[in-house]
């Protein structure tokens, strides 16, 4: 669905009720308090077991949120941008592997435009498609009659264990020699395999995040044919759907910058409860009654808050852009901006915050805690790690 809804079981607006106030965030309404009861009863269990459970996986599939970019034709819900981000905003509100889990699975639905049309349709066309798998070119698709032979490991492919497809960057070589790219490196592209041709290692033992099952997958000598080889970064979509015309890059650093806030304002709500229930050590009053909490609680709400609404609004830009057309490059600066400032403010906030929630918080089995490991898991992705700031820095102050 376009126009920025997202609906839990209730046609709520994506961004919920927006009132100020100790919460304005209304994230239940959103998911739906059936799925929030669901998801939280069970985050002790995906901990333990490293994977969400199948009942969880099943109330994303029954929602349509792994295809929540993908085009209706294929049965997906073609969410506009923003109505996306704030879809995984609310699901990383829930819980932290949760929202993770929703993103990355929903964020292969972007391929649907780059494969070929059957491929696509193959691939997407079941309720319960998902995909699985990395951008990292860390296998070789060697060039074969048909297609390609490929082999390679590729690390951390979240949702391994309930993926319908794989996909995974590849050097492509002929005669074991790798072929020139465009740019003068070798040439990448994406292979999709079938489930049977991949196998699963059971890898991820994270301190956060722990639910993802990001476990590195395998590929050993399997045959891919042709029409099931796609590249990420080159060539034009066969799809007029206006999510396959926002540059790959840009769109990655957004949706996965978008969960940190969430998880930052459970975190946040989390703590808020302690204080109001704990006192000060060796004293009477309550540690939500010092003036030094309540300060710094509004410090970390305020960087939460900022960021989340920049991103937000460069998500606005830049769809308006890319529905009449390619978005400017300046826009996709800024959204590139906004989502590395979104991911830092929620760091940064959550950072502010934690100290404050006292010994609970390094208990395994508190739920601050496991908000606050997930985040730092989370704030560790290539896509929206510190550095990324660097480089738009660069291209700001370059002549």
């Amino acid at each position: 669905m376009r126009g920025g809804m997202v609906s839990g079981g209730t046609g709520t607006p994506a961004g919920g009720a927006y009132t100020w106030g100790m919460r304005w965030w209304e994230f239940e309404s959103v998911i739906g308090s059936d799925v929030v009861a669901l998801v939280r009863g069970a985050a002790a269990e995906a901990e333990r077991r490293s994977a969400l459970t199948p009942e969880v996986v099943r109330a994303i599939v029954d929602r349509g949120w792994f295809k929540a970019w993908v085009p209706r034709e294929f049965g997906g819900l073609e969410l506009d941008l923003e109505a996306g981000l704030r879809l995984f905003e609310a699901a990383g509100w829930v819980d932290g592997s949760f929202g993770w889990s929703v993103m990355i699975g929903a964020g292969g639905g972007v391929f649907a435009g780059l494969m070929r049309e059957t491929t696509a349709h193959a691939v997407f066309d079941p309720k319960e498609a998902v995909i699985a798998g990395s951008g990292n070119p860390r296998g070789t698709a060697e060039r074969v009659p048909g297609g390609y032979r490929v082999s390679g490991r590729w690390l951390w492919a979240s949702g391994a264990p309930w993926a319908t497809t794989f996909t995974a960057n590849c050097v492509v070589t002929e005669g074991g020699q790798p072929v020139p790219g465009a740019n003068g490196g070798p040439l990448i592209r994406a292979m999709a395999f079938e489930p049977a041709q991949v196998r699963i290692h059971e890898t991820w033992d994270a301190n956060g995040m722990r639910g993802t099952a990001s476990h590195d997958m395998e590929v050993i000598d399997a045959f891919v044919p042709e029409e099931r080889m796609f590249s990420v970064f080159e060539g034009e979509p066969w799809h007029p759907g206006t999510v396959f015309r926002v540059p790959f890059v840009e769109f990655a650093e957004a949706t996965t910058a978008s969960v940190l806030p969430g998880v930052a304002l459970r975190l946040f709500e989390l703590v808020a409860a302690s204080l109001r229930e704990r006192t000060e050590y060796g004293g009477p009053r309550l540690m939500a009654e010092r003036d030094d909490v309540r300060s710094r609680m509004a410090e970390a709400l305020v960087t939460v808050e900022a960021g989340r609404t920049l991103l937000f609004d460069a998500a606005r830009q830049t769809w308006a852009e890319a529905e009449r057309g390619r978005p400017a490059p300046a826009t996709l600066a800024r959204l590139s901006l906004a989502a590395n400032f979104a991911a830092a403010g929620a760091l940064r906030a959550g950072a502010i915050a934690a100290p404050l929630g006292g010994m609970a918080l390094n208990q395994r089995a508190d739920e601050a805690g496991r908000a606050w490991r997930d985040l730092q898991t989370a704030g560790q992705h290539g896509a929206i790690r510190p550095t990324g700031l660097a480089v738009r820095g660069a291209e700001l102050l370059a002549e």
